[in-house]
């Protein structure tokens, strides 16, 4: 490389306000199952923030769990978990005559998590469906979802209207939820139609309504019995305004700013614009460039020409 391009592109280097730190020396696992583990959260509870301790399930299908409950990914940005939970059914039963039902709950009392009531809608499916959303034992939300012969000839791909189907918003803060269908509203009678019903709180951007849900299996096998749901995670139970009097404040990194959650209480952190990494490590602990850095056209020019040497 000619001398004067050299001396060029260093001095356009030392310009750029963006740094790397080294690579972290942490010993703490950082993945699972292909899905990335970052610090508040770890495989380890000296390598997590308390609360946010998860297991990877290596002697079975290898994927990260919060409890029993499976991690399909976790974004530091959104504060948000996406989860995986099982569908409730309600079936006839044709060697009994009768109604076998499989219902589930989900509780994430006395954690740093809460149900998204933006991101999940609780959701019904069926031809003869009453289904309830329990919030700490308390009956919150019902979904009915209804229909008949001929509406099943007609019934539209993507849309979820009470035919077939329903969806309703879950109040904001729940850390808890069941679900439960009324014993009044069964396929008894539409089995040979529709067998079963089934309900579930579901990550509303993951769901899109199919005809063939309402009189068949597909919606539950679609998901393989366990659909995505969004949990919100915050740090604490104070205000960003209390957090940052206090020794234990999180948000380390010089370049971090801290957000006070929109569902329920306590805070998270975020990194200031022009800055990416993790919000809760110090650079040297982080391991990824901390700095943005900004197109250059006569830096990016002069990079182009070293290329062609």
């Amino acid at each position: 490389m000619p001398f004067h391009m050299l001396a060029s592109l260093l001095w356009l280097c030392g310009g750029i306000a963006a740094y790397c730190s080294a690579a972290s020396a942490a010993t703490c696992v950082k993945s699972c199952g292909g899905v990335e583990i970052p610090y508040p959260f770890g495989l380890d509870p000296a390598c997590a923030l308390p609360g946010f301790n998860l297991t990877c399930n290596i002697t079975g299908d290898g994927k990260p769990y919060y409890k029993d409950v499976e991690l399909l990914n976790i974004s530091l940005t959104q504060g948000q978990v996406r989860m995986r939970m099982h569908i409730a059914n309600y079936c006839y039963n044709s060697t009994s005559g009768g109604m076998n039902g499989t219902g589930w709950s989900l509780n994430l009392t006395g954690t740093p998590f809460r149900l998204s009531d933006f991101g999940n809608k609780f959701t019904a499916i069926g031809c003869r469906t009453l289904a309830y959303l329990l919030a700490d034992d308390v009956l919150t939300t019902e979904c009915v979802a209804t229909c008949k012969a001929d509406d099943l000839l007609r019934l539209p791909d993507g849309v979820c209207s009470g035919i077939g189907c329903c969806q309703t918003a879950i109040p904001k803060g729940l850390q808890y939820y069941g679900v439960m269908f009324d014993s009044g509203f069964n396929t008894t009678e539409i089995h040979s139609m529709s067998r079963c019903s089934y309900a579930a709180l579901v990550e509303a951007s993951s769901f899109n309504f199919s005809k063939n849900y309402s009189n068949s299996s597909v919606f539950n096998d679609h998901y393989r019995g366990r659909a995505p749901l969004l949990v919100d995670w915050a740090i604490g139970n104070e205000t960003c305004d209390v957090a940052r009097k206090k020794s234990n404040y999180t948000c380390i990194s010089k370049n971090s700013g801290c957000v006070d959650s929109l569902n329920g209480p306590g805070y998270r952190c975020n990194y200031s614009q022009g800055f990416h990494g993790n919000p809760y490590l110090k650079p040297e602990d982080d391991g990824s460039c901390q700095g943005e850095v900004a197109y250059n056209p006569i830096l990016s020019a002069i990079i182009e020409k070293v290329k062609l040497k």
